[in-house]
């Protein structure tokens, strides 16, 4: 009963696992990964043979009872038996997996020089580790048609038999049957199935195969004759089984290539790097045309200054503040200018601001209208908005930190209307001093 314990825990574990597998399949399939189909079902059928203390022969098993020496017997006994698998497979990479399976079958074998044979019936199951050789030595397996495996399990075998005599069926001993030859409970025992197979591919859906497996079983009740200082019973297990691969994808990962798939799955990630790389070198591109742009605009903005410069220098030269004042409106004087989307008043630009305080200062009667200006990159809405507030920070500099009286600075956005020029958008970003008297 301890033994049917761990090993039912071993095999629920196993199916713990296969589900947790199978979720991390999925989100590996959300997250663009490449998957294949890694379950399958499996049916086998096959020859049983047992190899234990009741049997004629050490490797041949004994079908017909020829010759003077069986002529005693009243009984015809064969050692060989058959019987059918059923196995759920998760194949976690190309290479290993595990198999929960299913036996059924019939054992028995005779020795004619004890006068005893005897019959069981059993179940099986367990689970196996799968390991497919060929991917280690040949990745190119996906090529290929057919496979090599070889297996390792633990799992429980139950079972009932009977000992009797060759020559009149009389019971010599038995396991789970009564002393009347009822059923009474079934013996359970741990096996330990160790083996190997071969798979050939038909479609990237059906596979065929040819299977052995040597199952070691825990006692020496198999056969119902239990000697001491003698090995352990076993049976063997020869069959042919046809498996059918579980899912959506068009091909299983038992027939890939097992770097070729670290490759698929790598793909994505790949191909999001070099979008990211392509997107990055992108920007780099438009940061270079934007640098390009500004050093234009920048270069264009001295000049204009410069040209600004001279003209308010030649205005002041021919015209004295005093005669500036008696005038009845003059032309801007100059202007300040903003770098694209920006009301801010740099460096350079207060220093035209605070040329203009002076001349306020030492003229109270003149008047200041600040006009603002956008340049066409935005909507007009937006523009007129922008302008307006690019004469307003002009005006805050004026009042708020030199001291002008309010009263003589007027503010006004005008948008894009006055663009100074349809190439150079920079001289368009600005705000023109008006004196007024």
């Amino acid at each position: 009963m301890k033994t049917l314990r761990i090993v039912t825990a071993v095999c629920l574990f196993a199916a713990t696992f296969g589900t947790l597998s199978q979720a991390q399949n999925s989100t590996g399939t959300t997250n663009d990964k490449v998957v294949y189909n890694s379950w399958s079902a499996t049916l086998s059928g096959g020859s049983m043979l047992f190899y234990g203390d009741l049997r004629q022969f050490d490797f041949y098993p004994m079908t017909k009872q020829n010759g003077k020496d069986w002529k005693k017997f009243t009984r015809d006994v064969s050692e060989r038996q058959w019987g059918f698998g059923l196995a759920v497979s998760k194949q976690f990479t190309p290479i290993w997996g595990i198999q929960g399976f299913f036996q059924n079958g019939k054992l028995s074998g005779a020795k004619k020089s004890v006068d005893a044979y005897f019959e069981t019936n059993f179940y099986s199951i367990g689970i196996d580790g799968k390991i497919n050789v060929l991917p280690i030595f040949n990745p190119l397996l996906e090529k290929k048609k057919y496979s090599v495996y070889g297996l390792f399990g633990i799992g429980y075998c139950t079972f009932k038999v009977m000992e009797s005599k060759i020559s009149d069926g009389t019971e010599i001993h038995s396991y789970g049957y009564g002393n009347y030859g009822q059923e009474t409970k079934r013996t359970r025992e741990l096996n330990i199935p160790v083996g190997f197979g071969v798979k050939y591919k038909i479609t990237d859906r059906v596979d065929i195969g040819l299977e052995l497996t040597l199952n070691n079983v825990n006692t020496d009740k198999l056969d119902a004759r239990v000697k001491p200082l003698t090995a352990k019973d076993k049976y063997q297990y020869t069959s042919i089984g046809i498996s059918y691969n579980i899912g959506k994808a068009a091909k299983a990962v038992e027939w890939t290539n097992p770097k070729e798939k670290e490759a698929d799955n790598l793909a994505p990630l790949f191909a999001a790097l070099n979008k990211k790389i392509d997107s990055l070198g992108q920007k780099l591109n438009d940061v270079d045309g934007k640098v390009g742009v500004l050093q234009k605009e920048v270069a264009d903005l001295k000049n204009f200054a410069k040209q600004t410069e001279a003209e308010k220098a030649k205005v002041i030269a021919a015209a004295p503040v005093a005669a500036v004042a008696a005038a009845p409106e003059i032309i801007p004087q100059f202007s300040v200018f903003f770098k694209v989307n920006s009301s801010y008043v740099d460096a350079l630009n207060q220093e035209k601001v605070v040329t203009m305080v002076k001349i306020l200062k030492e003229n109270a009667n003149l008047k200041l209208e600040l006009v603002g200006y956008a340049d066409k990159t935005g909507g007009q809405l937006y523009n007129e908005i922008l302008s307006k507030k690019r004469a307003q920070a002009v005006y805050d500099l004026l009042v708020k930190s030199y001291g002008i009286e309010a009263g003589r600075v007027s503010v006004i956005g005008k948008g894009v209307e006055n663009a100074l020029s349809s190439d150079i958008l920079s001289v368009n970003r600005r705000v023109d001093f008006i004196i007024k008297k």
